[in-house]
């Protein structure tokens, strides 16, 4: 039943990610005036790798913790559980970025990448190792209800960032470093003052550990196949030595990104409403709350696709204007990503989580050879609309695979 409180909860839920949308974009127009089209170029290129390497140093454990949050009756058994993750996943995580960099730095040089090494990419990859203490603590605040401690938190964090992008980007004028430092310096803050509220010290157990990397290794291969879905395009537009365009490319995808906040919010908060439908074996609400977050995240995607070319001229201070005619296309990406992203939650939920590495090696090979014919056709157009395509590929072999299941959905229960 949608209860009074239930609507208080999501009304915070989704209010937390739209006042950061906010605040982000109502500071973004200074950041873009002491931004280069080279500025963003770089940082375009580094975070474009995120997807690629967050799986690897994350180990997707918060999709674990999920999982078994509603399965575990006592509040004591659920801290154990996040404090063993948390742990785990720093131990385990320091050493993973030690490797992740030495490959990045091998890439790097084999590819005769022009973008500097040092110290971009080791501040941009540990900063993924930090963030994801905010990015667990957020996910138990969701799983507990407690809507509130997370709404605060998320103000905290947004503010704390504008901060650092003002401090670095606009008085020190360090321009791409700088707009790579705030995001590393805000994660590190936020680790050192939440993971004492996850975890009473290091604590690893060696069962749970195990159990989790058991469940998660599938969901870390497969996570790190979409990099080539939204990471991919950057490395090869990278190859076409074209800065002013490559920059416009990635100011269309900062701008954007902000559309993805409103989606992640949507999808997180009624992520639990999914895991506990599907616990319950309650198909109808399943069917229920999908279609709610895919109509949700259509709405303001279109209201932005009409006005992207105003929109841009306001939030990048009238220097990137051009970038709205990337802008509406990687728009679209953000209908098709969502579609995907709401199957294949519900496909996590039932268990299947080799069936998600499956649909994603499919939809890898095949997003592979469509950036590569769109790149090599429509330069960056085609890879704005690469993105759109990938993901919606990725939508309909998820839901085949379900479809595929269905007869078997009843015994993941």
């Amino acid at each position: 039943m949608f209860t009074k409180k239930i609507f208080q909860n999501v009304s915070l839920y989704f209010f937390a990610s739209l006042i950061k949308a906010a605040i982000s974009l109502a500071i973004n127009p200074i950041i873009a005036l002491n931004m280069s089209h080279y500025d963003y170029a770089l940082t375009g290129f580094y975070t474009s790798f995120n997807s690629l390497f967050m799986p690897f140093l994350t180990f997707m454990f918060g999709q674990y913790y999920s999982r078994n949050y509603f399965r575990l009756k006592s509040s004591k058994d659920r801290d154990k559980l996040g404090g063993n993750l948390v742990s785990a996943q720093l131990v385990f995580g320091m050493v993973e970025l030690v490797i992740v960099l030495i490959a990045f730095s091998l890439y790097s040089y084999s590819n005769d990448i022009k973008f500097p090494l040092l110290p971009y990419s080791v501040i941009s990859f540990t900063t993924i190792v930090f963030n994801y203490v905010y990015t667990f603590f957020l996910l138990k605040l969701k799983l507990s209800r407690n809507a509130k401690s997370f709404f605060m938190y998320s103000l905290y964090h947004v503010i704390i960032l504008v901060i650092m992008n003002i401090i670095f980007v606009v008085l020190l004028k360090t321009g791409g470093l700088g707009k790579l430092l705030a995001p590393f310096v805000t994660s590190l803050i936020f680790a050192v003052i939440l993971f004492p509220k996850i975890s009473k010290g290091i604590n690893l157990e060696k069962k749970i550990t195990i159990d989790a990397l058991k469940f998660c290794w599938p969901l870390i291969i497969a996570g790190a196949l979409s990099y080539f879905f939204s990471g991919f395009d950057r490395s090869l537009l990278a190859k076409l030595d074209n800065d002013y365009q490559l920059g416009l490319y990635n100011v269309a995808m900062t701008i954007t990104g902000f559309l993805v906040i409103v989606q992640t919010s949507i999808l997180s908060t009624f992520q639990p409403d999914i895991f506990k439908a599907v616990a319950e074996n309650n198909k109808k609400k399943i069917i229920l709350v999908l279609t709610g977050i895919n109509l949700l995240n259509t709405v303001p995607i279109l209201i932005f696709i009409i006005l992207a070319p105003y929109l841009l001229d306001i939030f990048t201070g009238g220097k990137f204007t051009e970038a709205y005619r990337f802008a509406r296309i990687l728009a679209l990406k953000n209908i098709t990503a969502g579609m995907y992203y709401s199957i294949s939650g519900l496909v996590i939920a039932y268990g299947f989580t080799k069936w998600t590495l499956v649909y994603k090696i499919i939809g890898s090979i095949l997003s592979i050879f469509l950036f590569k014919y769109l790149v090599n056709s429509y330069a960056f157009y085609g890879a704005a609309w690469g993105q759109v395509f990938s993901y919606l590929s990725l939508a309909i072999i998820a839901a085949s695979i379900m479809m595929f299941n269905k007869k078997n959905l009843h015994k993941k229960v």
